[in-house]
């Protein structure tokens, strides 16, 4: 009898020492899991490059990130200087004059252009430009230049690709038409945000100042590019109104527009309205530094895009491999089966070959279907494979249940954007109360 007792006492130790064991064991294995996703994460970021290059490659091809610089007038005039051997001699400068007042109106139709497997977003954009300049004679005043000193005075215009430009770049001004051509010259700007300078070939071209209106000029631009498009607010007064059928906006540069943009047939507006007393450092200057600082616009985002949301979801593989076996073990614990580590390993290998189908899936069908697809495969096998060693179809329909919501979940937080992160939180809270009020049922001091 005493001998019975004493069994009884040892068994339960045993018993107890091996789920603890056990538990230890499947920890271990949840960890060794993550080992091969920084090599699935390193996949996704090599394919994501690849993309980069192919869309970089197409911007080139088409035209790439565009500011509009300008117009500006530019005067050439001598001025009486001596050499250094101190002899009179006669030199050339230049001076550029901004505008008082610059109004823009774009419309800007955005649309996908592809190569193989991927795609970027380009745009082409009807951009009308009404300026105000000072009075000339107001001008010569402001830089103590006399009529007889200048040698020629030009309108000048620019963009940052000048493969943008559709047609023809006419200025009026006074019922006349001045075409403006390409510059023997380029402007050279520094653009501290890059850290690099940029060259602008600009437009331009000779006007004669006693007939030329400088408080009306108006240009009709015809530009297309991709990713950004940006301006100068080169004026005192720069009032811009864009309207664009792209949903996803991100506002670039130094200036925000005025209010929040305004969707209307299935288009947004957005206007920026902007005072400078001193535009660029000074409406009169003869180097055209830190434009960098002024320039401001709109970005074409691709919110969400499937590498995006591809490298978020895998991300999650210690969501979807512990929750998956905490499950496992419960059951195991729970209705006393013995489900073998290997078998662990092998459902834990199934969900780590879910991210590279999702990835490989995602580049020619779209995140949606191919998460839709690779979850419902990997849902079906993980759940035949259970079945063939349980012979319970009411545990393998609880844990398909359980990977269901749980894919539902992580599907759901991907598509949000600024509130990912609380939804996830407060989703995650909520599974953990889930799994301690499960485990409670456990009695986790024997076995049966």
């Amino acid at each position: 009898m005493e001998n019975n007792n004493s069994n009884q006492e040892t068994k339960i130790p045993i018993n107890q020492n091996k789920t603890m064991i056990k538990g230890f064991i499947i920890g271990i294995l949840t960890l060794c899991l993550l080992i091969p996703i920084p090599f699935i994460l390193s996949l996704i970021q090599e394919r994501q490059k690849y993309k980069e290059d192919v869309t970089s490659e197409i911007s080139n091809k088409w035209s790439g990130k565009q500011t509009i610089y300008g117009p500006f007038l530019e005067i050439t005039y001598s001025e009486n200087s001596k050499n250094a051997e101190g002899k009179d001699i006669t030199i050339q400068k230049k001076i550029y004059i901004s505008a008082d007042k610059l109004d823009i109106k774009g419309d800007i139709n955005t649309q996908f252009k592809k190569r193989s497997i991927y795609e970027t977003s380009v745009y082409k954009s009807k951009i009308d430009l009404e300026i105000k300049f000072k009075n000339f004679n107001d001008i010569l005043e402001n830089i103590k230049i006399k009529p007889e000193n200048i040698i020629s005075t030009k309108l000048i215009f620019g963009i940052t690709n000048s493969k943008g430009y559709e047609n023809n770049v006419i200025a009026k001004s006074a019922n006349k038409n001045y075409e403006l051509i390409s510059d023997n010259q380029t402007l050279i700007i520094n653009n501290e945000i890059k850290n690099q300078k940029e060259r602008i070939q600009f437009l331009s071209q000779n006007i004669d100042y006693s007939t030329f209106d400088f408080n009306k000029v108006t240009i009709n631009l015809s530009i297309k590019g991709s990713e950004i498009l940006n301006f100068i607010p080169s004026a005192i007064n720069t009032n811009v109104d864009l309207t664009t059928n792209w949903k996803d906006l991100k506002y670039d540069g130094n200036f925000l527009p005025n209010d929040n943009p305004t969707n209307k047939n299935g288009k947004t507006n957005i206007k920026w309205s902007i005072y400078q007393q001193n535009p660029l450092n000074g409406q009169l200057w003869r180097t055209a530094n830190n434009f960098s600082d002024y320039t401001f616009g709109v970005e074409f985002l691709q919110m969400n895009d499937h590498y995006d949301k591809t490298y978020r979801s895998t991300k999650y593989a210690i969501l979807f491999i512990s929750l998956t076996f905490a499950a496992f073990f419960f059951i195991e614990v729970k209705n006393n089966f013995n489900i073998h580590i290997i078998q662990y390993a092998l459902v834990g290998f199934a969900i780590c070959i879910n991210f590279i189908l999702l990835l490989s899936l995602s580049e020619y069908i779209g995140f949606d279907f191919s998460y839709l697809i690779s979850s419902i495969a990997t849902i079906i096998l993980i759940s035949l494979f259970i079945y063939s060693f349980l012979n319970s179809l009411r545990l393998t329909l609880k844990i398909t249940l359980m990977l269901i919501i749980l894919y539902s979940f992580i599907y759901s937080i991907l598509q949000l954007k600024e509130h990912a992160l609380l939804v996830g939180s407060i989703g995650l809270f909520f599974i953990l109360a889930i799994i301690m009020y499960y485990s409670k049922n456990i009695e986790w001091n024997k076995i049966k």
